[in-house]
């Protein structure tokens, strides 16, 4: 389906309208004027044609000539030419007779069809002639002809003339329809490009009110709503902005209050002048302990507010996937867990923070750990899909149930007893800024699977 400007709209019906009418009375002048000069015409040729039947020229065909400057043809009663005014008409008398249609003419006449003269426009010679005919009382028909050459001219140019004022006419209906249109479409198209900004998220602008009419009150109305919208996302980010504090201050209070209250038990137990050396030393060594966790729920926190910029670099894939395999290899014979690992070949260096992707990956595989019981299993594997790279981790371990699988990126969301719920979120953040994709699919009871996707070319925000 074709679409149409509404400029288009509004200027191409009175265009086609105005062709129509401008064309339509082009034509009906152009016939009208034909009609009546050749009705003049006519009524002018039989007027000569009474006033030599009256005065006895009938029998002089030269003076006519000569007078009138019109053709005289003399048929005999058998439809032969018996005179004729025409130069050098010899070897073209039969052309002419043809022409003139003499012997059908003189039978008409003969007939009674008219009054006593018939009129007709006839191409002698290759010329075109007004001829009127009138039946002798001898039965001679006599023929004069008038030259229309003349006529067909001013004809020509009438009609040329015609065309030219009817071209104009619709060049200047054009011209005013175009201009007509552009002011009322103007204000529209600016309107509509104005809600393409607004719609893309650009809600501090205001559309230029360039009319007091109808469309200026649409632009005034569209400003006070932008002015509205505006004011409510500024307010739902507020509100939101808020919530998202409070829940992460909850959170954050929750997750400490477990070690600062073991921390103060254990200060309290220290002020006991009875406690032993080694009670005292133990003590101090479970205070630091939670000291360190309330230092790495602080530090998970700070790194899923305001990431630190990353620092890429081309790397070999493999390479980084085997160190970090080679760093988790004690953890992972201790747990008697049994690594697969499959690498693609094919995949070159590829742009990426080699430390951030180190976090994310052995953050992956600990809770693959986490989750898996004694002898089992964990696939890491590589492969090239189009523009990216992939790499999944996948156990078998018990898997998370699908209530808490759209949860697994939330900030302080976990289902362990310990951990700060910061990990997949921190991971997922470090992979967005990659520009890349993390997936997580899992099945309670059989297991887990992480995808992550990496552009092969990123050129992603690194903030």
């Amino acid at each position: 389906m074709y679409k149409f400007s509404i400029q288009t709209k509004i200027t191409l019906p009175f265009i086609l309208l105005f062709a129509v009418i401008i064309f339509a009375i082009s034509i009906v002048t152009i016939s009208l004027f034909n009609r009546k000069y050749d009705e003049q015409f006519s009524v002018e040729t039989r007027e000569w044609l009474e006033a030599i039947v009256q005065t006895n020229y009938i029998y002089e065909p030269e003076k006519v000539k000569r007078a009138y400057r019109a053709e005289v043809v003399v048929f005999g009663q058998d439809g032969s030419i018996s005179s004729s005014t025409f130069a050098n008409p010899t070897g073209s008398l039969v052309q002419l007779a043809t022409d003139l249609k003499a012997h059908r003419v003189q039978k008409q006449l003969r007939d009674g069809f008219g009054d006593g003269f018939i009129l007709e426009n006839v191409t002698v010679l290759s010329k075109p002639y007004k001829a009127i005919y009138y039946l002798q009382s001898d039965g001679h028909l006599y023929c004069l002809i008038r030259p229309i050459g003349k006529i067909a001219e001013a004809r020509r140019q009438a009609i040329l003339l015609m065309i030219g004022v009817a071209s104009s006419g619709v060049f200047l209906v054009i011209c005013i329809s175009y201009f007509i249109g552009r002011n009322l479409s103007k204000p529209i198209s600016n309107l509509v490009a104005f809600t393409h900004r607004v719609a893309n998220g650009n809600l501090n602008i205001q559309c230029e009110l360039t009319t007091q009419d109808e469309i200026g009150n649409l632009t005034a109305s569209f400003n006070q709503m932008t002015v509205e919208l505006r004011n409510s996302r500024d307010e739902l980010i507020r509100v939101e902005r808020l919530a998202v504090a409070g829940k992460m201050a909850t959170s954050f209070a929750h997750e400490i209050r477990n070690p600062l209250s073991s921390m103060r038990m254990l200060a309290q137990m220290l002020l006991n002048p009875s406690l032993t050396e080694a009670n005292r030393h133990q003590s101090l060594k479970y205070i630091l302990e939670e000291i360190e966790r309330i230092d790495l729920i602080v530090k998970g926190l700070m790194d899923f507010a305001k990431p630190e910029r990353l620092v890429r670099s081309q790397c070999d894939l493999r390479y980084v996937l085997r160190e970090i395999m080679n760093l988790m290899d004690a953890n992972l014979r201790h747990h008697k867990i049994s690594l697969i690992e499959n690498y693609d070949s094919s995949i070159g260096p590829i742009l990426l923070d080699y430390d951030k992707i180190k976090q994310v990956i052995i953050n992956l595989l600990l809770n693959a750990i986490e989750s898996q019981r004694n002898n089992g299993e964990i696939r890491v594997s590589t492969r090239k899909r189009e523009d990216r790279v992939c790499i999944c981790v996948s156990d078998n371990g018990k898997g998370i149930s699908p209530s808490d699988l759209d949860r697994v990126f939330e900030p302080f969301f976990t289902t362990k007893l310990e951990g700060t719920g910061l990990g997949l979120a921190n991971s997922k953040r470090i992979i967005d800024q990659h520009g890349g994709k993390m997936r997580i699919e899992s099945i309670l009871g059989k297991g887990t699977e992480v995808e992550i996707e990496i552009p092969v070319e990123s050129n992603t925000s690194q903030e």
